[in-house]
């Protein structure tokens, strides 16, 4: 019987949960030892009451949690996911530092975990224009300096953080409050399928499971472990980027933090962290001479297969919106010709469009 098995299905039984789950880890490395324990054994166990040693006896005679735990592992099979266990070499090692570590979880992508920095970029999901341009800027920056961007592909700072790390050619990873196979949001569908390709998607959730406002919160704590240091874009007075800040401390991350207008209700987040201690960054090479890893010269990617008038207007949008007849003015070129070039290269991943019908470069 596979090793996955047993954990899945004890992860079926009342009051096992995942923090008695990795603690038996910690005690039993071998499955099939685990399989055949007494009651007695399992409350012997760090973490583990009588009442949950009893439930796992139970439950590992339960044929229809054990069918239950062979058809979640082949629906991952199916979905293309697999199964990382804490007992396994390809578990990220940041991760097995904290207390309240994940006993598994499951992964789309080729990502394994390395020595590169590793940085979580989070923050709200309503942006201002200004949030999102600089979370690209900080997700292209920081791959093109070989970190690792981690965040939560949610709507706002998280997928500008992503898109900004995939238009480097970045590896970045995705911690997703669902399941691994699940896509949410919907709209970020082209940046979840970039990122199973070149880097992960992880989720503790099973396969299938839509997201849920319970999981979020487990998911950030994840975000956090896997992270050197996590950087706050952008976060409103009560944002749930602060439950990933809070986890980060807990975990002894530095926290960083990118000021902004004094204006805006989403430089309220960030400017509180700074005053409680969280370093000032205004860029890439910040956080990481903070973090004391060594920044050469950047990687940078330059597009490929673009046509001159591609690379022409391509050239003319910066970090600033510009209008689309603004940038055929100072091209030379029709405006519907612009207005053509401007939709492939938002299709390629090059440029976006912010509310208003502007374009700005991505990262």
């Amino acid at each position: 019987m596979e090793g996955a098995v047993v954990w899945l299905t004890l992860l079926r039984a009342p009051g096992v949960g995942r923090t008695r789950l990795a603690k038996l880890m910690d005690a039993y490395k071998n499955p099939a030892e685990v399989w055949n324990l007494s009651a007695r054994q399992f409350a012997e166990v760090e973490g583990w009451t009588r009442k949950a040693a009893a439930a796992a006896v139970e439950v590992l005679r339960d044929e229809r949690a054990i069918q239950d735990a062979h058809a979640e592992l082949d629906r991952a099979r199916l979905a293309g996911l697999r199964l990382i266990t804490q007992l396994d070499e390809e578990y990220p090692h940041r991760l097995k530092q904290l207390p309240d570590r994940p006993p598994f979880f499951y992964q789309a992508g080729p990502w394994r975990s390395d020595d590169r920095p590793t940085i979580a970029v989070v923050g709200t999901r309503r942006p201002t224009a200004y949030g999102v341009s600089v979370a690209e800027r900080f997700g292209r920056r920081l791959a093109e300096l070989g970190a690792v961007v981690v965040s939560g592909m949610a709507r706002g700072i998280d997928c500008a953080a992503h898109r900004g790390c995939l238009a480097a050619g970045g590896t970045t990873v995705a911690v997703l409050g669902g399941g691994a196979d699940v896509c949410y949001p919907p709209e970020a569908s082209g940046i979840y399928r970039r990122i199973r390709q070149t880097g992960a998607v992880i989720s503790e959730q099973p396969p299938g499971s839509e997201p849920r406002s319970e999981f979020f919160p487990e998911r950030n704590r994840i975000i956090s472990g896997l992270a050197d240091g996590i950087l706050v874009v952008e976060a409103g007075k009560r944002s749930g980027t602060l439950i990933t800040v809070e986890a980060a401390m807990e975990h002894g991350r530095d926290v960083f933090a990118v000021p902004g207008p004094i204006t805006s209700p989403m430089s309220v987040g960030p400017h509180a962290l700074i005053r409680d201690g969280a370093y000032l960054v205004t860029s890439a090479e910040e956080i990481l001479e903070t973090l004391g890893c060594a920044v050469g010269a950047p990687k940078t990617v330059q597009p490929e297969g673009l046509t001159p008038e591609e690379q022409q207007i391509l050239a003319w949008v910066g970090e600033e919106p510009r209008w689309a007849g603004d940038l055929a003015e100072g091209c030379g070129l029709p405006a519907g010709t612009v207005q053509g070039i401007l939709t492939l290269l938002e299709v390629k991943g090059l440029i976006r469009q912010v509310p208003g019908g502007q374009y700005i470069r991505i990262g």
